[in-house]
C-alpha cells in the first residue's frame, strides 16, 4: 500500500500497516501491495480455505471460495502468492527466513 505524505510516499504492509523503514523485509505485488516478512510467517502458520469468494491482494486475481487464503482485515493474499513470497525470502541471504517447501504443497488446481 501506498500513500502520499508531505515528506513523499510511504510504502506499507496491506496486512499489518508498518511502514517500510528500508531495512524490514517487504515484498510488492501488483499496483503497489506489499507484504512484510512478519506477515508472511503469520500467512504460513495460518492459511484456510476461503470461506466466499476473494481478490489477492497480491496478484489482483480473483479466486473461489475454497481455495487457500490468509486474510487479515480486507486484504487478502492467495494461497500461490504465499508460497512464492516465501521461496522470494528464502532466496535472500540477507533475510533471516528460510523455509520448507515440502511442509506447503502446491494446491490442487
Amino acid at each position: 500500500m501506498q500513500r502520499q505524505e508531505p515528506e513523499g510516499i510511504v510504502i506499507s504492509c496491506d496486512f499489518c500497516a508498518t511502514d517500510w523503514d528500508q531495512v524490514r523485509p517487504m515484498i510488492e505485488g501488483h499496483r503497489g501491495s506489499v507484504l512484510c516478512l512478519d506477515c508472511l510467517r503469520q500467512a504460513l502458520d495460518q492459511t484456510a480455505p476461503a470461506a466466499q469468494d476473494f481478490d489477492c491482494t497480491l496478484c489482483l486475481q480473483h479466486r473461489p471460495a475454497g481455495r487457500k487464503h490468509w486474510q487479515r482485515d480486507k486484504a487478502a493474499v492467495c494461497y500461490d502468492c504465499i508460497r512464492l513470497a516465501a521461496k522470494t525470502f528464502h532466496k535472500d541471504p540477507d533475510i533471516d527466513f528460510r523455509w520448507d517447501p515440502s511442509r506447503y504443497p502446491p494446491e490442487p488446481n
